[in-house]
């Protein structure tokens, strides 16, 4: 049985309550929706109210959302509300697409697992070296100690660069050595050794670059041709792409990112070349379908995106960290899950699956202030599809 240990939640951060609810129960599937499009409890200043999902986003001043929901093992539901755009000209729908920020981390690491998988590389390779030929700073301080792919996938690498804010389009971006090295354009500080790899849980973006620089150097394909082949592929993610800045053919159904205050940026997106990390184009629908392959591979189902043997491995906490392989781990029997938080300029979303109750879902929303609209959405989700757990889902950022 696994068990997973909380952490305490730092003072800026905000968690998703799960509570027990003695809603009603539901006996069709519409009335379970029409009840979750109404019931989105929200906590305005010191109050908590009830209000429908299009007031909540009002009041959050979110544009656009969309999300999926899973439920006894399959894709239940998949809807979208809103607007792509501010001038109201378009409305969002299933198909349209959000940037997920670090739910790109997920499908990095399964990515990695799925050529474990095949036998290309080993979770425990050593990657020091590439780290020597990138001349990461401070790599001699720790010559001795080794830095693991399962290391980067865990956050226990030590290594640094917790986030990357992207670039205006137009602007020259930068190669994947340059990001690393923090050298021009990149606009971000070099990745460097902070800490005695594998002691220490610190949550680094610059870890899942290395991840996808290791992936280069040491198998045949490149990391986007790699996720291609073994992920979108196989479970039919034809809504899922890596294209920093994103091709003209695919931008006719986007949802515009927006600030807190829910006014545009004055363009379109943020570019985020940092494939692995945060670089990922997709849908709840597609993510909701790698969620799922996830689960269902944890239950020992074969022929998912990764085999029953690494989804235990990903599934499973490791030392000194709050990680599974790619995703945050929380709750014990029934209510055990895993979850991952996705935050770039102008998005944010949420990922959670239960492996033992085959139930889950996806939200991504079009605003720096969407995390909180889609807490609020999640729970309903939770309480009228009576998901088993109590406490907060967090993400391992949150949590020290």
């Amino acid at each position: 049985m696994r068990t997973v240990k909380y952490f305490l939640v730092t003072t800026t951060a905000i968690s998703i309550a799960f509570l027990n609810c003695s809603c009603h129960k539901k006996t069709s599937l519409g009335e379970k929706q029409d009840y979750v499009l109404e019931h989105i409890l929200i906590k305005a200043g010191q109050q908590k109210k009830m209000m429908s999902l299009t007031k909540a986003m009002a009041y959050f001043k979110v544009p656009a959302i969309s999300f999926a929901v899973i439920q006894n093992n399959k894709l239940s539901w998949i809807d979208a509300v809103g607007y792509t755009k501010p001038d109201h000209n378009q409305k969002v729908d299933t198909n349209t697409l959000f940037q997920a920020g670090s739910m790109s981390k997920s499908v990095a690491a399964a990515t990695t697992m799925s050529l474990i998988d095949r036998g290309i590389i080993n979770l425990d390779t050593a990657v020091n070296p590439l780290l020597n030929s990138l001349r990461i700073a401070k790599t001699d301080r720790f010559k001795h100690h080794k830095i693991t792919l399962r290391q980067l996938l865990d956050m226990s690498s030590g290594l640094s660069v917790g986030t990357y804010r992207g670039y205006v389009p137009g602007q020259k971006l930068p190669t994947l050595v340059q990001t690393l090295r923090g050298m021009r354009p990149a606009n971000n500080p070099p990745t460097q050794i902070l800490y005695q790899p594998g002691t220490r849980y610190h949550y680094s973006s610059g870890a899942y670059e290395v991840l996808r620089f290791a992936i280069n150097s040491y198998t045949p394909l490149s990391f986007v041709q790699t996720t291609q082949k073994y992920i979108f592929m196989p479970l039919k993610m034809h809504h899922s792409y890596y294209g920093q800045p994103l091709p003209e053919r695919l931008g006719k159904n986007v949802a515009f990112a927006t600030n807190a205050d829910g006014h545009p940026f004055p363009y379109k997106w943020r570019i985020m070349p940092e494939y692995a990390a945060a670089g990922l184009w997709s849908t709840p629908g597609d993510l909701a379908k790698f969620v799922l392959s996830v689960i269902k591979a944890d239950q020992g189902k074969k022929h998912e995106a990764i085999s029953p043997t690494m989804a235990r491995f990903a599934l499973e906490k490791e030392s000194h960290t709050p990680y599974g392989l790619g995703f945050a781990l929380g709750g014990q029997g029934k209510q055990f899950h895993f979850m991952k938080l996705g935050q770039s300029p102008g998005y944010q979303g949420w990922l959670v699956g239960f492996p033992k109750t085959g139930q889950g879902a996806v939200v991504m929303t079009n605003s720096d202030n969407g995390r909180n609209l889609a807490q609020s959405l999640i729970y309903a989700i939770a309480r009228t599809y009576h998901w088993p757990t109590t406490g907060k889902l967090q993400d391992a950022w949150m949590l020290r």
